[in-house]
């Protein structure tokens, strides 16, 4: 009986230490401390949110652009709801998600911003999910996904630096960028849409349809623009504006001012004139958009293949070293075989019927893989 009895006495203790080992509280405010096995979960499910709102405005684009209509409706609504659960679950705790409740002061202030972000965005993919793809609601989606990833970023970096008295600070900069490579993966696959879809910030479009100093001010502006001048296209359709516009311009200098026939005659000629320079703007500010998304692509390529090299052979650089876990290693050069191929599409911003196959046939694949190496950073941190 009194060895039952010590074999149970035993147990209890194994069983106290092990709630021990994975709970600590502050003895002084009472407040249970997350361990560096939860921060580990807390910084992937963070980071994954980055991801997420790449995904979103991706099948957004998708749905816009004709393909897998239904399939992508349903995807970007799944993508809703977890990115809703997960921005939840890191404010007041989720047991499904086993993510523990935040009780960062500075952590939660940044969450709420996020919350005011996410509640402005969900307004407009849950648009699409419905299957309603106006051109202003795809501006929405273009305009607010960057401030959302980026605030959702700057937590992810607060729950990396919060985590350091707890976990190895190395780990936790390798998870962090480990993680933000998922994000990449679908960032590069939305900016090739949206080269694909033709979708233009038209940020002049509406001022310009105002005329007067307005013209000046965007003409100014773009002939300022070293970037677009160097584009041999721009810069001509720069000249020919600048004409068009000194010719507006002698026109009202030289209208009388007495509302007879040359009046009317002048009125009629600035008209066509300014819908002459209204198109030739707008034009030119379509082509400095589409640069900007080429380059944004280029760009997003660049660091996804810089980080992944480093994961791989260690950077001195991003903070990391390169791992000694065989399994990790092995999953790290799945990804390069898949970015090996999937490159070739962004660096030629390939948005052709082939091109725009190919990298949706690699992006979720490329995705998976990468998420794997994420769960194997956060399991080895353990």
């Amino acid at each position: 009986m009194k060895k039952v009895f010590s074999v149970m006495v035993l147990g209890f203790c194994l069983s106290m230490t092990a709630q021990a080992e994975s709970k600590k509280f502050d003895t002084k405010s009472g407040v249970e401390q997350q361990t560096g096995q939860q921060d580990a979960m807390v910084i992937n499910l963070a980071g994954q949110q980055r991801m997420l709102t790449q995904k979103m405005s991706k099948e957004a684009l998708l749905i816009a652009k004709g393909i897998e209509v239904k399939d992508n409706r349903k995807n970007l609504q799944e993508t809703i709801t977890l990115f809703d659960k997960i921005l939840k679950g890191l404010i007041n705790g989720d047991a499904n998600l086993k993510l523990p409740k935040t009780q960062n002061k500075e952590i939660l202030t940044h969450l709420k911003i996020v919350t005011k972000l996410w509640k402005s965005f969900k307004e407009h993919v849950d648009l699409v999910a419905m299957g309603k793809t106006e051109k202003l609601t795809l501006q929405a989606i273009d305009k607010e996904n960057l401030p959302l990833l980026k605030q959702i970023n700057i937590v992810v970096e607060m729950y990396e630096e919060n985590s350091i008295s707890k976990m190895d600070p190395q780990m936790a900069k390798t998870l962090n960028l480990a993680g933000r490579q998922r994000m990449l993966t679908q960032k590069m696959t939305k900016e090739l849409l949206l080269i694909a879809n033709r979708l233009h910030s038209n940020a002049n479009t509406q001022s310009l349809k105002n005329g007067g100093e307005l013209f000046k001010t965007t003409l100014e502006n773009l002939m300022n623009n070293r970037k677009a001048l160097q584009d041999p296209e721009i810069a001509s359709r720069l000249v020919n504006v600048q004409a068009l516009w000194n010719q507006y311009q002698d026109i009202i200098a030289n209208t009388d001012i007495s509302k007879g026939k040359g009046f009317t005659e002048s009125k009629e000629e600035q008209k066509k004139i300014s819908t002459t320079l209204t198109k030739e703007l707008i034009e030119i500010a379509n082509l400095a958009d589409a640069k900007i998304y080429i380059e944004n692509l280029k760009n997003t390529g660049e660091l996804f293949n810089k980080t992944l090299t480093a994961l791989i052979n260690g950077d001195a650089t991003l903070g990391i070293q390169a791992s000694k876990d065989e399994e990790i290693k092995e999953q790290l050069h799945k990804v390069q075989k898949l970015w090996s191929e999937y490159k070739e599409i962004i660096i030629k911003a390939d948005v052709s019927e082939a091109g725009l196959k190919k990298a949706i046939a690699i992006n979720i694949p490329l995705l998976e893989n990468m998420n794997k190496v994420v769960k194997m950073y956060e399991i080895s941190s353990r």
